[in-house]
């Protein structure tokens, strides 16, 4: 009934050992220090779930009953912890307060009711539960304990990824290249994690009806590339910095006191600033950098920009450097120089970011733009 070790077994313990050696560099990463240890513990909890269901049929619990069940209870902390990575991570000053140990509440009363008193029996009745497990399925009070856990965590990773499209919206009031911090990789990260717990809850069903293993290793495997994936794409993450949560205020614009002749005149001194200065060319520009050039506050230039153009300052940005790229390639004398080039000049720093946002302003592509100017 117990197996020896396998190649599967093996990939999960290197998969766990590869989280923890994350979670170690995660620790020790400077920046925004709760959002790594988030992360850190986050790869810890992954680690332990994937060793529990490496060894869960092995010969190793003959020998050392009581590791049974060990790590168990660590899925209740998964969805809590990612939610809270990603909210962490999209400010620099995140506080944890003891109210959010809330979020742990699934975690303690599992332990408490369930495996607490488990782990006070003998090494006997553990090898028997779990041989019971094997060859019967799950009890009630489990089967009510996973239905908690698959609930918990399909809707930790809905709240994330309402969370992760709030703050794309928001990046775009404060910044006008959003490549490094729109956090593309978390949503899909949080997707690939909901279709895991959507597989779960799948097998968790064919369970019931004694359609599949009690001890089915299909999510552990999906488990040990969400580690990889995850843990080396959190470690690549750049700061993201505290102007974006200045923003969420900035659009209760009936509270600014900007009135509005001092609108027109701050709109004015903006279009002025932005065809004779340039500043839209450095491609790192901020609200706050356009604010202080203007002796204004980011939230009064916010304002103007959303309701003098209807645009965010992403979009206002960005229609000032394809404007000039539009000049560019008009140009007769840059007809020789690459897009990319031009792209660069103009402010954006990649070719993606460049080629997206030209078709927006203009419904082309750069290079049918080109062509069409040519000819």
């Amino acid at each position: 009934m117990y197996q020896t070790f396998n190649p599967v077994t093996l990939v999960f313990l290197l998969g766990a050992t590869q989280g923890l050696f994350l979670a170690l560099l995660l620790f020790n990463k400077t920046g925004n220090k709760t959002a790594n240890r988030f992360l850190a513990l986050l790869m810890i909890a992954y680690s332990g779930f994937i060793v529990e269901a490496a060894i869960s049929r092995t010969r190793i619990l003959i020998e050392f009953p009581h590791l049974l069940g060990l790590a168990a209870g660590v899925v209740y902390l998964i969805g809590p912890l990612h939610y809270l990575y990603a909210r962490s991570l999209m400010s620099d000053h995140y506080f944890f307060s003891k109210k959010q140990l809330l979020h742990f509440l699934p975690f303690f009363i599992f332990y408490l009711t369930f495996l607490f008193p488990f782990y006070l029996q003998d090494a006997g009745f553990k090898l028997a539960y779990y041989d019971t497990l094997a060859n019967e399925g799950k009890t009630p009070l489990l089967i009510l304990f996973n239905w908690l856990l698959l609930g918990q965590g399909i809707s930790y990773m809905i709240l994330t990824l309402i969370l992760l499209r709030k703050h794309s919206a928001d990046i775009k009031e404060s910044f006008s290249s959003i490549e490094k911090i729109n956090l593309n990789w978390l949503r899909n990260i949080t997707l690939m994690s909901l279709v895991v717990w959507f597989l779960g809850l799948t097998i968790d069903v064919l369970q019931i009806f004694k359609l599949a293993p009690t001890f089915d290793l299909s999510v552990p495997i999906f488990i040990a590339l969400l580690i990889y994936a995850m843990g080396y794409l959190g470690l690549r993450q750049p700061e993201i910095f505290s102007g974006v949560a200045d923003t969420k205020e900035s659009k209760k614009y009936e509270r600014s006191g900007l009135t509005e002749e001092k609108a027109q005149l701050l709109y004015e001194k903006l279009v002025h600033l932005m065809e004779t200065k340039k500043p839209y060319t450095d491609s790192n520009l901020k609200l706050g950098q356009l604010a202080k050039m203007l002796a204004a506050s980011p939230n009064h230039l916010s304002q103007v920009i959303n309701e003098q153009v209807q645009q965010n300052f992403f979009d206002f940005v960005n229609s000032y450097r394809i404007k000039e790229a539009k000049r560019l390639i008009k140009d007769s004398s840059y007809q020789q120089l690459k897009l990319l080039s031009i792209a660069y000049d103009v402010g954006f720093n990649s070719k993606s970011a460049f080629n997206a946002s030209f078709k927006k302003h203009t419904q082309m592509t750069p290079s049918q733009f080109r062509d069409q100017a040519v000819s």
